[in-house]
């Protein structure tokens, strides 16, 4: 899936991607489990 097309998924731009991936954002619970919808797969895993 391309930067676009997981930003269109997501409800959001690709600029906003974009700084997600730099890996200086903090995420809310709630846009993790949008992420975890969109790309069905788990993102957080607690062992």
């Amino acid at each position: 899936m391309t930067q676009k097309e997981f930003a269109r998924r997501m409800g959001k731009t690709e600029s906003e991607v974009s700084v997600w991936l730099s890996g200086q954002h903090n995420f809310t619970l709630r846009t993790l489990a949008r992420i975890s919808a969109v790309l069905g797969e788990d993102v957080v895993s607690v062992t």
